[in-house]
């Protein structure tokens, strides 16, 4: 994964001119920050560019994103040590720490910062006959690439709905494959947690009416109630075109993770980094407002690194360290 150089997608100019000129030396004892993201065509990726870019301008660290499967393979090349930082979803981080569900034995890592929450979106075509998840059944769906999150939690999104992977024809595409799927017709709906706007869906509206599949209070309780890391949520109508009201769903949070023997000073250094440049991350994405000092504690019940403990007590936060 070293050395992989960086893809910017349209990325780039913006990058340049919203920060200052890079520093000569880097400030930190890391000589190289890679941070695993997902498919360039998530937000994954967007949001581990954009903060690669900015540990490089402000730090000057070698820092690159890396594009990976997603959150399950992201945690693996945490705990072999060939990443420093991983964007992933709260709850396989909380498996990996466990040693249960895809990982064998704990993983040794932390919590630094929240990014945003992932919205579930069931997402078909305007003319689809699908209007509810019931109407999943036996259908060719989208349920994400192995060694995804995404593919982790539609198992779980399916077997709390009444279904398994059986119950429907899953198709396992990263999102670039799911927008071309629908557009050849080779798939009938997806099932995603992503961030609203995702770029694949846009992406998939300059061709063909989408509509997102609402779930009822019902079956959003399902998850809420059950799972301590599921929130409700709404996707608004403006996130995408196709819309004509709000669709109400739930949602997972995301966080920036790193290895548990990364240096205190280093982690304190990137941590600062990142809140006091979060108006830079907004113009990446607009997932980039979620980044705040209020929201730490959507990921409190994760242990965080000590250099991100030592920041957030600076600013009067209490967050538990790595025991």
């Amino acid at each position: 994964m070293k050395g992989k150089a960086w893809k910017g997608i349209a990325l780039a100019a913006a990058l340049m001119m919203c920060i200052g000129s890079p520093l000569t030396a880097s400030a930190l004892e890391l000589k190289q920050v890679s941070i695993a993201g997902a498919g360039t065509a998530g937000t994954f990726y967007i949001m581990a560019a954009g903060i690669a870019d900015l540990f490089g301008k402000q730090l000057g660290v070698n820092s690159v994103a890396e594009v990976t499967a997603g959150s399950v393979e992201n945690v693996k090349l945490l705990d072999s040590k060939r990443i420093e930082l991983g964007v992933m979803q709260v709850d396989v981080m909380q498996n990996a720490l466990a040693g249960k569900a895809q990982f064998k034995a704990p993983v040794d890592m932390v919590a630094i910062a929240p990014l945003y929450p992932n919205v579930i979106q069931i997402v078909t075509l305007k003319d689809s006959p699908i209007s509810t998840f019931a109407d999943l059944k036996g259908k060719r769906i989208s349920v994400g690439s192995p060694g995804s999150g995404i593919l982790a939690t539609n198992q779980i999104i399916l077997e709390t709905l009444g279904m398994t992977l059986n119950d429907i024809q899953p198709q396992y595409l990263s999102f670039a494959e799911t927008t071309n799927a629908f557009r050849d017709g080779s798939i009938d709906a997806a099932i995603v947690n992503t961030a609203a706007p995702a770029p694949w869906v846009v992406d998939l509206e300059t061709s063909h009416e989408v509509k997102l599949i609402e779930l009822s209070k019902e079956e959003i309780e399902k998850f809420t109630g059950k799972f301590g890391h599921f929130v409700a949520a709404e996707i608004p109508k403006e996130a995408y075109k196709s819309l004509e009201k709000d669709v109400p769903t739930f949602a997972v949070w995301i966080t920036l993770s790193g290895r548990g023997d990364l240096p205190e000073q280093d982690v304190y250094d990137m941590t600062k980094t990142i809140f006091d440049n979060t108006d830079f991350l907004k113009g990446i994405h607009a997932v980039g407002s979620y980044i705040t000092l209020e929201n730490v504690s959507k990921i409190a019940s994760l242990p965080f690194h000590p250099g991100a403990v030592k920041f957030y007590a600076e600013k009067g936060i209490d967050v538990s360290p790595k025991k």
